[in-house]
C-alpha cells in the first residue's frame, strides 16, 4: 500500500479528534457551564497542542501509512467524543478534585512536550536515528508516552465517569504496547543500546 506523507498522517491523526469533540458537545456548547468548559478545554488542549506538535515541531523520515493514520485517529476520535457526549450531563463541579486533577494534567503537558523537543532535536535533519538521551531519556526509551499517561489520569481526576476511566485504560494499553514496540527496535537497530535502558517507566518497564 502507497504511504501518504506523515505530517498529513499525524494531521488525521489529531486533527479528528477534535471535530469529534465539537460534535459530541454540539447541543451544550453555547450553554456551557464552567465544569463543561474545564472538560471540553483540557480535551482540546491536548490534541491541539499535539496537532501543532506534528505541524512545527516532530520529525519525519518516511510516509505513513493511512490505514493506521486512519485507525489511530478512530481511536482518539472515541477519547474525544465520549467523554463531551457524556459531559452533555455534567457528573461533577469544580471542587479540589478537579483542580488537583487539572494540574496533574498541566505537568504532563508540559513534560510531554518537553520530551517531544529533546527528540525533535536529536533529529535536525529527521533522517538519522540515534539513541535518545537527556531528561528521562536517559532512563526509558518513551518517556513522551508516559506523560501523555499522565496527562490523561489528570483528565480522570477531573472527569470522574466510567467512560474516562475505560478510555484511559484503553489509551495506557495502547501506549505500553507501543513503547514495548519501540524498546525492542532500539535493540534490534543499535547493538550499543543500553540494555538497562526500559521502555516507559524508569527501572520498572
Amino acid at each position: 500500500m502507497t504511504g501518504m506523507p506523515t505530517r498529513a498522517g499525524m494531521t488525521l491523526v489529531y486533527g479528528l479528534p477534535l471535530f469529534a469533540l465539537a460534535a459530541g458537545a454540539w447541543p451544550y456548547l453555547a450553554s456551557a457551564n464552567p465544569y463543561q468548559v474545564v472538560v471540553l478545554f483540557c480535551l482540546s488542549a491536548h490534541f491541539l497542542k499535539r496537532l501543532l506538535e506534528a505541524w512545527f515541531l516532530h520529525k519525519y523520515s518516511g510516509p505513513m501509512n493511512p490505514l493506521a493514520a486512519l485507525a489511530i485517529s478512530c481511536f482518539y476520535s472515541l477519547t474525544t467524543f465520549i467523554p463531551a457526549y457524556v459531559n452533555r450531563m455534567p457528573i461533577s463541579e469544580i471542587d479540589p478534585l478537579v483542580a488537583v486533577g487539572m494540574g496533574v494534567f498541566t505537568v504532563g503537558e508540559i513534560l510531554n512536550f518537553v520530551h517531544h523537543k529533546i527528540l525533535a532535536g536529536l533529529r535536525p535533519s529527521g533522517m538519522d536515528y540515534v539513541i535518545p538521551r537527556g531528561g528521562l531519556f536517559d532512563a526509558v526509551v518513551c518517556p513522551h508516552y508516559l506523560f501523555e499517561i499522565v496527562s490523561w489520569f489528570g483528565l480522570c481526576l477531573i472527569f470522574r465517569h466510567i467512560s474516562m476511566v475505560l478510555l484511559f485504560s484503553l489509551m495506557v494499553a495502547y501506549l505500553l504496547i507501543r513503547s514495548r514496540q519501540t524498546l525492542a527496535w532500539y535493540r534490534e537497530c543499535f547493538p550499543n543500546f543500553p540494555p538497562d535502558r526500559k521502555a516507559i517507566l524508569p527501572f520498572i518497564l
